[in-house]
């Protein structure tokens, strides 16, 4: 694909068939990851754990369960594959740097053909239990920030003609 074609195929995708991502798929999107822009080149400060256990995918639905009291929520959709960003940073350069990586792994799950979305809340909601980072299997020192749902989707979605967003405004200094 052409990269003007990625950036209007990708759409948030919150319906996720359970059939697996490919290793190959996995590898090119985690690899995306790495070319991310990152802060003084502070590439240690940056984990990411690739999920696609069930039992640990439950675990972390479950706390998104827990923090909204809806026990049918489920903030990762079904996806069959999560990849979880955490850093060894706080503050304002932890979430832009992960930022930066999470966008490069949508495109790139887009690029590929894959279903994906943007996962902060449940994932800020994971952080506080211990047992489950760890499961997760980040660091010491590692705090997970946002992650990655992919899979396929399935009711793929057409390319955007133009951007949701029609209210931020541009303006051009010459």
């Amino acid at each position: 694909m052409q990269f003007q074609e990625v950036l209007r195929q990708r759409v948030s995708t919150r319906d996720f068939v359970q059939k697996p991502v490919p290793a190959a798929a996995v590898r090119a999107i985690t690899e995306a990851a790495l070319y991310a822009p990152v802060g003084m080149h502070c590439f240690e400060t940056l984990h990411l754990s690739v999920i696609t256990n069930r039992q640990l995918l439950e675990r972390i639905r479950q706390c998104g369960v827990k923090a909204s009291g809806d026990e049918k929520a489920d903030p990762l959709h079904g996806a069959p594959l999560l990849i979880v960003v955490s850093s060894s940073q706080e503050g304002d350069i932890a979430a832009l740097n992960v930022s930066c990586l999470v966008e490069n792994m949508l495109l790139a799950a887009t690029d590929l053909g894959l279903g994906n979305l943007y996962v902060r809340g449940v994932i800020a909601d994971a952080a506080k239990d211990e047992q489950l980072v760890r499961d997760m299997k980040i660091p010491a020192g590692f705090i997970p920030v946002a992650s990655v749902a992919v899979g396929y989707a399935a009711s793929p979605a057409a390319p955007r003609e133009r951007p949701n967003n029609d209210v931020t405004k541009i303006d051009y200094v010459d």
